[in-house]
C-alpha cells in the first residue's frame, strides 16, 4: 500500500535509505518520535532488509516506501526532509534544493556540501540525537516557526536554477575518474594503518576513492571518511556489491573471504602476500607495497607516515594534559595492558600535569580526569584536548598517532616493527628480552593470556621517553609559544613537588 493509499502526510521524509545516508540515525530518532511518521524511501537498498531493520529497531511509525519516479508526490505530503549524510560526503546534495523548491524545511548534516546548501536557509545539525528530536519537535509543535522554515525554504530554491545544478553535477562527475574501491578489516588499527594508503591512492588517482569495511559497527566508518580523498565509507551491504566499479582493490585485513563485486577487475592483496605479526614490512607499509605490486602505484617512506582520522584536525592546544590508555581486547590481547598507569599519572601530576583516562568506562585509571565513554568520534575529538598521549597497544592508541598529538605507545607482547604508530610525533617502548614480542616468539604463551612481560617495563622507562617527547614537543603556552617550567625537568626539586595547583583544581574520579 503506497502512501498516497494511506492518505499518509505531515511525514518525515527521508529520500534514500542507504544506511550511509543516515538511515540507522533516522530509525533512532523515530523511536524518540513515536507520534511523528517516518517515510523512508528504498531508493537503493533492498525494501525487505529496509523493513527488517524497522522491526529490529521497534520503530512502528516508519514507514518503507519502494522506489518511485513520483517522488514531487512524496515532497508535496511531506513536513519536514532530513538529509543525515554523516557517513556519505555529498557533493552537491540535490535533495535539499529539490524539497526547498516545494517550500518544505530540511534538516542537514554538517559535513558535506550539505551544509553550503542549507546555510541560509536550512537547518544543519552535529550527529548528535537530541539535537534532532528538538528541532523535529519545534517544527512540528511551532506553526510560525514551520513558516518561517518553509519560505526561506522557497527562497533558497531560486537561487539554484535547474541549468546551474545540471552544469554542476555533470562537473562532477567528469571529474570522477575510474571508480576504486577499496576493501579493508574493520579493526581499528587496520582502519587507522590504511589511511595513509587511502590519501595516497587519491592523489595519484586524482579523484575520490569509495571504501568498504567488513564489519557491522557502524561507529567506526567515520575514521576513514574525509572529503578530500574519500568519497563514501560502506559497511559490507549487498548494496555495496552490486555498485558497479572499474577496480577493486582488497587490502590484507579486509580477511580471506573471497567477496564476489561488481567490477571490471577485483585485485587481492592476499594474492601478492600474506600478512603476519611477524612480517619485515610494518603494517602501514606492506598496504603500500600491495597497492605497488599489484595496481602499479608507487610510493616513498614520506607517504606511509601520513595518517588522518576521519575530518578531526588536531591543532596542539596550550596546557599540558597527557590523555591515557590503558585497555585493550579482551582475552589474551588483554596481556598488552601496562600495569603501572596508576603510578605513572601520579609521576605526571607531581611534574605539574594534568591527567585523564581516555576509552570506556571500565578502563579508567584511578586518580585522573575522567575523559571515558561515549562514541568512538566523541572519544577522538575529546583528545584532542590533549598535548601528549601515552598508551598501550590498542585501538585508542592509533586514534591519538592518526591525529598526530605526541604519543608514547607501550609495546610487551606485541610486535612494534609491525604494530608501532609511524607518524614523526609518535614513539614505541617496547621491551628487549629473547622470547619478546611473544605473538612471534612465543606464540602458545601469547595466546595462552599468561603472558606478563610488560610488566617489565618499569615506569621510569616511561618517564624518561616522556622527558624526551617534552625536548622535542613542549608544551604550547595561551599565545601558542612552547612554554617549559622547572616542573617538567627530570629529577631534581620539581619531582619531589606536590600537584601542580592547576591539577588540584581539577575533580577526578576514584
Amino acid at each position: 500500500m503506497t502512501i498516497v493509499e494511506q492518505s499518509l502526510r505531515d511525514f518525515v521524509l527521508l529520500v534514500n535509505s542507504r544506511e550511509d545516508k543516515g538511515y540507522k540515525f533516522i530509525l533512532d530518532i523515530a523511536a524518540r518520535c513515536p507520534d511523528i511518521p517516518f517515510v523512508a524511501i528504498a531508493s537503493q537498498t533492498d525494501e525487505s532488509e529496509a523493513r527488517r531493520l524497522v522491526r529490529e529497531n521497534g520503530t512502528a511509525n516508519v514507514l518503507i516506501h519502494p522506489r518511485t519516479d513520483e517522488i514531487s508526490t512524496l515532497y508535496n505530503l511531506a513536513k519536514v526532509v532530513v538529509v543525515p549524510s554523516y557517513r556519505f560526503i555529498e557533493t552537491f546534495s540535490r535533495v535539499c534544493i529539490e524539497a526547498h523548491r516545494f517550500g518544505k524545511p530540511v534538516i542537514g548534516s554538517n559535513t558535506g556540501n550539505v551544509p553550503h546548501l542549507l546555510e541560509r536557509s536550512g537547518i544543519v545539525l552535529p550527529e548528535v540525537i537530541s539535537d534532532w528530536v528538538n528541532e523535529l519537535r519545534r517544527l512540528f509543535d511551532d506553526e510560525k516557526y514551520y513558516l518561517w522554515r518553509s519560505n526561506a525554504a522557497l527562497t533558497n530554491s531560486a537561487r539554484y536554477s535547474y541549468k546551474g545544478q545540471r552544469d554542476a553535477i555533470l562537473n562532477i562527475v567528469r571529474t570522477a575518474g575510474r571508480p576504486l574501491l577499496l576493501g579493508i578489516g574493520s579493526g581499528i588499527g587496520n582502519m587507522t594503518h590504511v589511511s595513509p594508503l587511502i590519501r595516497h591512492l587519491a592523489q595519484q588517482l586524482r579523484h575520490r576513492i569509495d571504501i568498504v569495511v567488513s564489519e557491522d559497527y557502524s561507529n567506526s566508518l567515520f575514521l576513514l571518511q574525509n572529503s578530500k580523498w574519500v568519497n563514501a565509507v560502506f559497511s559490507l551491504r549487498p548494496h555495496v556489491l552490486s555498485k558497479r566499479y572499474d577496480t577493486v582493490f582488497i587490502t590484507h585485513c579486509f580477511g580471506p573471504a573471497r567477496v564476489r563485486f561488481n567490477a571490471r577487475r577485483v585485485v587481492w592483496s592476499r594474492d601478492w602476500a600474506e600478512f603476519r605479526p611477524d612480517h619485515h614490512l610494518h603494517e602501514a607499509v606492506f598496504n603500500f607495497e600491495a597497492a605497488k605490486q599489484l595496481l602499479g602505484i608507487d610510493y616513498d617512506e614520506r607517504d606511509t607516515r601520513q595518517y588522518y582520522l576521519g575530518e578531526v584536525a588536531y591543532r596542539r592546544p596550550a596546557g599540558k594534559l597527557v590523555g591515557l590508555h590503558g585497555g585493550s581486547k579482551t582475552g589474551f590481547w588483554a596481556s598488552k595492558r601496562w600495569p603501572y598507569y596508576s603510578e605513572f599519572a601520579a609521576s605526571l601530576q607531581r611534574l605539574g600535569f594534568r591527567v585523564a583516562s581516555f576509552g570506556t568506562s571500565e578502563e579508567y585509571v584511578e586518580g585522573t580526569e575522567d575523559m571515558t565513554g561515549g562514541s568512538i568520534e566523541e572519544m577522538a575529538r575529546r583528545m584532542c584536548d590533549c598535548s601528549f598521549f601515552v598508551g598501550n597497544d590498542s585501538g585508542v592508541m592509533h586514534v591519538a598517532n592518526s591525529l598526530g598529538i605526541p604519543l608514547i605507545a607501550i609495546f610487551g607482547p606485541t610486535n612494534p616493527a609491525t604494530r608501532a604508530p609511524l607518524r614523526s610525533t609518535s614513539r614505541a617502548v617496547s621491551l628487549t628480552k629473547s622470547c619478546a614480542p611473544c605473538e612471534c616468539n612465543d606464540k602458545v604463551s601469547f595466546q595462552s593470556g599468561n603472558c606478563r612481560c610488560i610488566g617489565e617495563i618499569h615506569p621510569s622507562t616511561v618517564l624518561e621517553s616522556f622527558h624526551k617527547m617534552l625536548n622535542e614537543w613542549p608544551p604550547l603556552t595561551d599565545d601558542g609559544e612552547p612554554g617549559l617550567d622547572q616542573s617538567t625537568n627530570l629529577g631534581g626539586r620539581a619531582a619531589r613537588q606536590d600537584h601542580h595547583p592547576a591539577y588540584q583544581a581539577q575533580t577526578p574520579r576514584g
